[in-house]
């Protein structure tokens, strides 16, 4: 890269990023991206422990070894498909505004804007691991420095979303029903091999979610949970890379 093009790179980044800024408390899509977060994790600070006491009072039932996994299906999971989902739906109204035909007459090339989105979708969803798992008052204290590496492979399962969903679907229309979909795949099946207490548990890896959620398990039972970590970063860009590359294919 030469030193024009790494300032047209950095200048094109700017902009997305102030367009992006600007449009925050204008576009309904921006504005959940914000105060999703804080209902999600409101809701399992407060009604989690409040569910913990009924079952414990009425069907003498202990929720509490269950907390990883209510963490896992109502905030860890739930980051990825949402900002993953929501990216994709910004992305598909930005096609149909013509945005990426009015780009591809400009020197900054559509791995760019495709990069752009990608990095933003990871680093929302990493923060939003860290904050929800960190504030739901269901984690120990002594786990929140293990949530920067887990959220990061979530971050990559939420680029994987988001790229997934743009390289198939032709309109916004279809967009929302890939999320319905995906909504399952992603939020619902990773927190099945909870309950398989075997090696089979790793069939569940084709998805993406799988190998932050298993890491999640793993950390908050104290044991190694760093090869999940790394399985789950190299199968995650696997998946992302010829993504990322029909995207651009089917917008030049």
């Amino acid at each position: 890269m030469t030193t024009g093009q790494g300032a047209r790179t950095v200048h094109a980044l700017a902009a997305f990023g102030r367009n992006d800024i600007r449009g925050t408390y204008r576009d309904p899509l921006l504005v959940m991206l914000v105060v999703a977060p804080v209902i999600w994790t409101t809701g399992v600070a407060v009604l989690t422990p409040m569910v913990t006491d009924l079952l414990a009072r009425r069907h003498d039932f202990d929720l509490v070894p269950y907390y990883p996994l209510v963490l896992t299906a109502f905030l860890l999971l739930t980051s990825i498909i949402i900002t993953g989902g929501l990216a994709a739906f910004l992305v598909l109204d930005e096609i149909d505004a013509g945005t990426l035909t009015a780009l591809r007459v400009t020197p900054v090339p559509l791995s760019t804007f495709f990069g752009y989105r990608a990095a933003t979708v990871m680093a929302v969803t990493t923060g939003y691991v860290i904050a929800t798992l960190a504030f739901s008052g269901l984690l120990e204290t002594g786990l929140i420095p293990a949530l920067i590496p887990i959220g990061i492979v979530a971050g990559l399962s939420a680029v994987v979303t988001l790229l997934l969903i743009v390289a198939v679907a032709g309109n916004k229309i279809q967009g929302i029903a890939m999320v319905r979909g995906l909504g399952m795949l992603i939020a619902g099946l990773p927190c099945l091999p909870w309950f398989i207490d075997s090696a089979w548990n790793l069939v569940f890896g084709v998805l993406p979610p799988y190998w932050a959620a298993k890491a999640f398990w793993v950390a908050t039972d104290h044991g190694t949970w760093w090869p999940y970590l790394l399985g789950g970063a190299i199968y995650n860009l696997a998946i992302a890379w010829p993504l990322f590359r029909r995207c651009i294919a089917k917008n030049t």
